[in-house]
């Protein structure tokens, strides 16, 4: 079982390699194969396809930025200095391996569910993080607005941390019916902001 596991991982390994340098569309399961250092047999006695092991390698970052996020939110100091972290952190990982992102484009269309149950799967760590830094910053009293704990979350993860932004090209309906439930509220996070005046804890 290690022995395999440890073949799953080159793979992925190699894949990742071969992704960031020459781009999704470029990387062929012969190239995977030959960075991998095994013969494509091996390749399809873990997965099933190249797209298989896309959603392979982007499990990885994701548990991987999960932790990352965690541990840092964890180590920061503060109501002011947590909340920024969880702000700024998801973006800067996001960026820095935005050539992953190209495989999206390409990805068959009975991937899309696929993507989707993954990225449902995976955002919720995001939003109860962020649902536990907000509660702390309620209980200490630190945050002005009227707006309940769980808007608030909902408003800064779909608007500002934009972890529903494919509903726009998914159904225009739902993201001008999500819009129209929260627009009330965001509004009063742009003009009133959240922290009381004169508090940096």
């Amino acid at each position: 079982m290690l022995y395999s596991q440890d073949k799953k991982t080159l793979i992925l390994e190699a894949a990742d390699n071969l992704f960031h340098r020459y781009g999704y569309a470029k990387t062929s399961l012969d190239d995977i194969a030959k960075e991998a250092g095994m013969g494509k047999g091996t390749i399809y006695y873990h997965f099933e396809s190249k797209e298989d092991i896309f959603f392979g390698v982007v499990e990885q970052y994701a548990e991987r930025y999960e932790k990352i996020i965690r541990d840092s939110v964890d180590a920061a100091t503060g109501f002011v200095e947590k909340f920024t972290t969880l702000i700024e952190l998801p973006l800067k990982l996001t960026y820095k391996h935005a050539p992953l992102a190209d495989a999206l484009k390409n990805l068959p269309g009975n991937y899309l569910q696929k993507l989707q149950d993954f990225r449902n799967l995976h955002k919720q760590g995001v939003i109860d993080l962020l649902g536990e830094v907000i509660d702390e910053g309620y209980k200490q009293n630190l945050i002005t607005v009227t707006i309940p704990a769980e808007k608030l979350v909902s408003i800064i993860f779909n608007w500002i941390l934009m972890g529903d932004s494919n509903i726009t090209i998914k159904d225009p309906n739902a993201f001008i019916a999500k819009a129209e439930a929260e627009q009330e509220w965001f509004i009063q996070l742009i003009l009133y902001g959240i922290l009381k005046r004169g508090e940096t804890e």
